[in-house]
C-alpha cells in the first residue's frame, strides 16, 4: 500500500494519530501537500459520505472522520498555496438567530472543508 492509500486508510479507520504521522512522512518522502489532499484525504472523505448515505456510517463517526482530516489539513495548509486553498470556493455558514443548535452546520462545515472550501463560520444565533 502507497503512502496516500495509507492516509486514506487511516482516516477511514479514524486514526487521527497515525493520519498525522503519514502525512508527516508522505511530505518528507517527497510527496507534494496538493497531492496528498487530492489523492489521499478527499478521496477518503468522499468513501466517508457514500458510506453515509447508504447507511453504514453515522453524523458521530462523519464527524470524527471530518474532525481527523482537518488536522491532516492543518499540516498541509502552509505548503499549499492560496490558489490551491480557494479553488473550490469560499462559503460563509452559520446558523439563524433564535437557532442555538450547531450539530448540523458544523457537520456541513466539516464536509465542505473536506471538500477543498474555504469555510468562514459566524457561529449560531445569527442576525440576517
Amino acid at each position: 500500500m502507497n503512502h496516500l492509500e495509507q492516509i486514506t486508510q487511516a482516516l477511514l479507520s479514524a486514526d487521527g494519530e497515525t493520519l498525522t504521522t503519514l502525512v508527516k512522512t508522505a511530505l518528507d518522502n517527497g510527496i507534494e501537500a496538493k497531492d496528498i489532499l487530492n489523492q489521499g484525504l478527499i478521496p477518503a472523505m468522499d468513501i466517508v459520505g457514500e458510506k453515509m448515505e447508504n447507511g453504514d456510517m453515522f453524523i458521530p463517526e462523519v464527524l470524527m472522520a471530518a474532525q481527523i482530516m482537518a488536522s491532516g489539513v492543518e499540516i498541509l495548509k502552509p505548503l499549499l498555496s492560496d490558489d490551491e486553498l480557494s479553488a473550490g470556493g469560499i462559503v460563509i455558514i452559520g446558523t439563524v438567530k433564535g437557532d442555538l443548535h450547531d450539530i448540523g452546520k458544523n457537520l456541513v462545515a466539516m464536509m465542505m472543508e473536506s471538500s477543498g472550501l474555504i469555510v468562514h463560520d459566524l457561529g449560531v444565533d445569527i442576525s440576517p
